[in-house]
């Protein structure tokens, strides 16, 4: 990175990061991605579920601290919990609940918002460079109980306002769109998003990489920033621990798409960000059966899982656990995987030859992303977007470029600022 004017770095080569910079680069940046891992999209996005879906998009939302401590004791958890009383989880938790009571519509309005932005400008991408995609077109929101199915009204009420297609099915409704649904799946509701898609979102990520790479963004891999110093005169100091950069370098500006890590860097800023680590596991299983695997993807409220057909496989995403990071998946969250996926397509795939993985994800407790400015005015963040979160992390990705350039984003960025992180 060399000394000139309006240099910005991105630390994270995560979905986020990479977007972040592209669209910075677009509007004349000098960018630096700085990543820790060997190759991009290595973390969070990784666990990516693959759904494209404004209609879909909501604050991810955890059981109330009674239901999820009986999950403990239950062998299908909707949550999975370490052992042991972990004080600040509590907190995190009741916290969580609260931002769901008292502000889950207005969230939820928002998000879609931002996600039906980030979903156009995702299409115009991969159109624009001619991206190889795996993309389905359709997704189903299923709704096990009547408790669950009783959401779906505002969720229909927020769809209308933002202009999405949607309609309400029953099950048999489900079974003329997609034959192969099993017709033993036991529901109380659908809504079927026509226009929703799901894809891969790793292959995007990957050749937004080579966009960027093409506006000049240069990657920095194996090399992990310690910590950010805000410096007289308007600059950023980074301390680096790399085999191929300086220890410190200076910069205009930052933006921290780092996941948790984030949260790290700014803490001696004196900018607090309540984020938890979850853990959110995953499987990738192969089709036997063409004619009875999914066309179209789905998204269980109950597990929060969503299932999407990538080619000749099978995606399934989303159970999340309050464990600490390991590379042996718990023996219950491998079941919860299989287990749901064949309670809608049991003759589809080989479940036995199932490839399992766990991510960390960083979330708020309200369950939304956050973007914008810090205190710090040439301090930026762009986090929490979560398992579902692509469409979103796109369309967060140019707001924020917007804000960076002092611009007015196209898409309000009300709810998502650290401003109001702090007001809230």
């Amino acid at each position: 990175m060399n000394n000139t004017h309006r240099q910005i770095a991105v630390i994270g080569g995560g979905l986020s990061g990479i977007c972040s910079a592209y669209f910075l680069a677009a509007k004349g940046y000098e960018v630096a991605v700085i990543e820790r891992r060997a190759h991009v999209a290595e973390e969070a996005t990784f666990g990516n579920s693959g759904l494209l879906a404004p209609g879909l998009a909501m604050p991810l939302t955890l059981p109330g601290a009674f239901s999820t401590f009986a999950c403990r004791f239950q062998e299908e958890p909707r949550v999975l919990l370490a052992p042991g009383t972990d004080l600040k989880r509590n907190r995190w938790m009741r916290q969580a609940r609260q931002a769901q009571q008292q502000r889950f519509a207005d969230n939820k309005l928002r998000l879609t918002r931002l996600s039906a932005y980030g979903q156009e400008l995702t299409r115009q991408l991969q159109e624009h460079y001619a991206m190889e995609h795996e993309n389905g077109n359709g997704v189903f929101h299923l709704f096990r109980t009547p408790a669950e199915a009783a959401r779906m009204a505002p969720l229909q009420e927020a769809a209308q306002q933002c202009e999405i297609k949607h309609k309400a099915l029953d099950t048999a409704a489900i079974r003329l769109l997609e034959p192969a649904f099993s017709s033993e799946a036991a529901l109380a509701g659908a809504l079927y998003y026509p226009d929703d898609i799901a894809g891969n979102c790793v292959l995007f990520a990957k050749q937004m990489r080579n966009a960027a790479q093409e506006l000049g963004v240069t990657f920095h891999f194996g090399s992990a920033v310690k910590a950010i110093q805000p410096e007289f005169g308007g600059r950023v100091a980074l301390e680096l621990e790399s085999q191929h950069l300086p220890g410190r370098i200076t910069t205009d500006g930052v933006v921290l798409a780092a996941g948790m890590q984030t949260a790290e860097l700014l803490r001696p800023l004196d900018t607090p960000l309540p984020l938890r680590a979850l853990q959110s596991y995953s499987a990738l299983v192969p089709v036997k059966n063409p004619d009875d695997a999914p066309n179209m993807a789905l998204f269980d409220d109950s597990y929060k899982v969503a299932m999407a057909r990538l080619g000749n496989r099978i995606r399934i995403t989303g159970l999340l656990g309050f464990t600490p990071p390991s590379q042996a998946i718990p023996p219950k969250a491998l079941r919860n995987l299989l287990k749901i996926a064949g309670d809608y397509y049991p003759n589809a795939a080989n479940y036995n030859q199932a490839h399992f993985w766990s991510s960390t994800i960083p979330l708020l407790p309200s369950g939304m992303p956050l973007f914008g400015p810090t205190r710090h005015g040439n301090v930026f963040v762009n986090v929490g977007h979560g398992v579902a979160g692509w469409a979103a992390a796109v369309g967060s990705a140019r707001a924020l470029a917007d804000m960076v350039a002092g611009e007015q984003p196209e898409v309000d960025p009300e709810g998502f600022l650290p401003q109001d992180l702090a007001a809230a």
